[in-house]
């Protein structure tokens, strides 16, 4: 009775029958995958003894796509078809074949040379349970779910956002797709993970991409050993959260308006009742009504502390400044005005108190007809500047003031309130510039992250 045939996975854009006739008749049987995103289902279901990928599959790196399989699959052949052995890496396990035609001795003779071993323990047999599991929540989930190496490159990536090889073998750094400060910020938070400096890392972000608002967690991927090997990653839309959070943003800022607004015109009104009471001759008639009237200043007291205080207090947790700059934008620009983001970098702060600071520092720059806000960063933190009118006062520190405003109907409480939650959060909030046509708040003392 004749030896079953060794099985042969192929991964390429075409058909690749003549590769089966290269072989002793029954020593081997090839089973061609055009699909590239349909690897890691055929591997982790089927039973293959050798794996062969071509020098680019739907437009991408086979080399990328080996990294993957190898970290996955480490006992499983793999060839590799049109690639230059002297250019593939050192850390990459593969037999490279330079010869780009798949029926070509050279590429049988690699093969063959790849079945001579024993059969891989993973891809040679049945998948267990666990496996099937986990690729069924890779697969399924509507998240994006994904493992990176020890090298922060990917190696097996879920449905969720992407196909499942569009980043195999890419760090976050080589993703087009992500912003050059982003994806190093994301390598290098990886790193961190790798080298066991964190134990996890738990982040929200503007991506401008198909899901603009994401929250990213990532923790370690540990082998038998329980040494690190790479790391596991879930990352979440959240935009339709982040839209209900502007919402309630907004009715909050029209709470803290008309509170301070009625303890302003309360205030007035208390100047003239002491006014007309210091008039007054007999002490036993005033003695109880300026009690009143200290007492309903009191009242106008706490009403101010309350409604400018942020009462529920998040943890301080790293953001960057492009995301929520943005978010806040949203919130309360209109068609005439633009926001340009300088650069970029994540800062540690309670999210809801750092949005308010933005969101009155971007209002303050509309109701003086700013049409473009800049948002940028500092050594020690970053500034909001626009393009509006001069700012004339003295001393320039009279902005921050209660009640000061020169725009008619306005409270005059934006910088005030700015100031405070600024003050509140370890910062400073000064007026840097305030020449026509160049506005600009700075805020520092502010924990920078990178």
């Amino acid at each position: 009775m004749g030896r079953d045939p060794k099985s042969v996975l192929v991964v390429a854009d075409d058909e690749a029958a003549e590769l089966e006739s290269g072989f002793d008749e029954g020593a081997v049987a090839v089973t061609v995958l055009t699909d590239r995103r349909n690897v890691f289902d055929e591997l982790t279901h089927g039973v293959y003894q050798c794996l062969v990928l071509t020098a680019t599959v739907g437009g991408q790196s086979g080399t990328d796509i080996a990294y993957g399989i190898t970290k996955l699959f480490p006992d499983l052949p793999v060839v590799v078809v049109g690639v230059d052995p002297a250019v593939v890496p050192d850390d990459l396990d593969v037999r490279a074949v330079a010869s780009p035609d798949l029926g070509s001795q050279a590429v049988v003779d690699a093969i063959e040379t790849s079945l001579d071993g024993d059969a891989p323990s993973v891809a040679g047999r049945s998948p267990s349970p666990m496996e099937t599991l986990l690729l069924s929540l890779f697969n399924e989930m509507p998240d994006h779910l994904y493992a990176k190496d020890d090298q922060a490159r990917h190696v097996l990536m879920g449905r969720g956002f992407n196909e499942p090889t569009d980043r195999v073998g890419l760090t976050d750094r080589e993703v087009s797709e992500l912003a050059d400060e982003h994806g190093e910020a994301a390598y290098r938070d990886e790193m961190g993970i790798l080298e066991g400096e964190v134990d996890r890392i738990d982040v929200e972000e503007f991506l401008d991409l198909a899901a603009p608002y994401v929250r990213t967690r990532k923790v370690p991927w540990y082998d038998a050993d329980g040494e690190i090997q790479g790391l596991v990653g879930l990352t979440q839309d959240i935009t339709a959260r982040k839209t209900r959070e502007h919402d309630l943003r907004r009715q909050h800022e029209r709470m803290v308006k008309v509170a301070l607004v009625s303890a302003h015109e309360l205030r007035n009104e208390l100047q003239i009742a002491h006014g007309r009471l210091e008039r007054l001759d007999d002490d036993t008639q005033t003695a109880p009504i300026e009690e009143s009237l200290s007492r309903i200043s009191s009242l106008v007291d706490t009403v101010v502390q309350l409604s400018t205080r942020e009462s529920d207090r998040q943890e301080q947790k790293p953001v960057w400044l492009s995301r929520l700059s943005r978010e806040v934008w949203e919130t309360v620009a209109d068609a005439h005005a633009a926001l340009e983001i300088d650069d970029d970098a994540r800062f540690l702060a309670d999210q809801e108190s750092a949005s308010l600071l933005l969101q009155f520092l971007f209002q303050n720059a509309l109701e003086h007809g700013a049409s473009t806000v800049t948002v940028g960063t500092t050594p020690t933190g970053f500034y909001v500047a626009n393009d509006g009118p001069e700012i004339e006062i003295s001393p320039p520190e009279r902005v921050f003031d209660a009640g000061y405003t020169t725009v008619k109907g306005n409270t005059g409480f934006g910088l005030y309130i700015a100031k405070s939650v600024a003050e509140d959060q370890g910062w400073t909030l000064s007026l840097t510039d305030a020449t026509a046509g160049s506005v600009r708040f700075d805020v520092e003392n502010v924990d920078l992250r990178g």
